[in-house]
């Protein structure tokens, strides 16, 4: 279950760390009895702009998570109508504890390019404009559509292809969407499409960390976990499946504090995540 609500910036915990904003948004989520809290940072001044997030979960006491943009990541341009465009680039660093663990480059052009009627999950139907994200971090181009309407009513899709179409249909790896205003406490809805491989959980681990990943049909699979140097690690995962939704177990119990990428192949679909193990 994940909940979301907006709260006043100057009442939240890690205000000082992100000292401009004027928008805070606080969702909190739990998965097998461990509960995470995320606070996000943003700014509205002619633009919004998001500064970063802090984060907390009972399954690392006393550790924060922290990630911040550099000078900011611009979410939407004001005015937002039919064809707005805008690129950015920024700097996309990790902390713990205040302490930096990794910093990325990224680049991001975002165009909305379309309009219409958005039905949701229940039947509600809203008007609403299409969003096209085209993101690159690492050398790793990714692309993601949102269709948003006035009251708040929102879809988000991750297209598996790095290059989709505009129009049609397209392979996507994962859907969420927010029926109506966030201004208070809602459900998020997720639907798990096509192949995928989520983030761990927790993340930052010590020294165990989950890995779940999902197939839509019988195939083979294959899940490593490699070191910064791509030395392997350990082997999750080497089998054909069924398919269905998975979860993998990772120990770094014998490894050194640092970062780590799991990486899993099944079928044509290949996709890698970072880890960051800390003792």
């Amino acid at each position: 279950m994940v909940t979301l609500e907006s709260i006043d910036p100057a009442t939240s915990p890690y205000i000082s760390d992100f000292p401009t904003a004027n928008i805070c948004n606080y969702s909190m989520s739990t998965i097998g009895g461990q509960i995470s809290e995320i606070w996000t940072y943003s700014k509205l001044n002619g633009q919004f702009d998001v500064l970063g997030n802090a984060a907390i979960s009972n399954a690392l006491p006393g550790f924060v998570t922290e990630i911040s943009y550099t000078p900011y990541r611009r979410q939407y341009e004001h005015p937002f109508t039919f064809n707005s465009q805008w690129s950015d680039t920024y700097t996309q660093t990790i902390s713990v504890n205040g302490t930096p663990v990794n910093s990325s480059s990224v680049t991001i052009s975002t165009l909305v390019d379309a309009y219409g009627t958005m039905t949701i999950p229940g039947g509600a139907s809203y008007e609403a404009l299409r969003i096209r994200e085209e993101l690159t971090i690492s050398g790793i181009t990714s692309v993601n559509f949102s269709f948003i309407s006035k009251n708040g009513a929102q879809v988000n899709v991750n297209a598996v292809s790095s290059n989709p179409p505009n129009s049609g249909m397209i392979s996507v790896d994962g859907t969420t969407y927010y029926d109506g205003l966030v201004s208070s406490v809602e459900q998020i809805n997720e639907i798990p499409n096509g192949f995928t491989l989520n983030q761990n959980y927790p993340n930052p681990f010590n020294p165990n960390t989950n890995i779940q990943y999902s197939i839509p049909e019988a195939s083979f699979v294959e899940l490593k976990v490699y070191d910064v140097l791509g030395n392997e690690v350990a082997t999750l995962v080497n089998e054909e499946q069924n398919a269905g939704v998975y979860e993998a177990d990772f120990s770094g119990s014998d490894l050194a504090s640092g970062l780590y990428i799991a990486k899993i192949n099944a079928g044509n679909y290949t996709n890698t995540i970072k880890m960051t193990l800390i003792k």
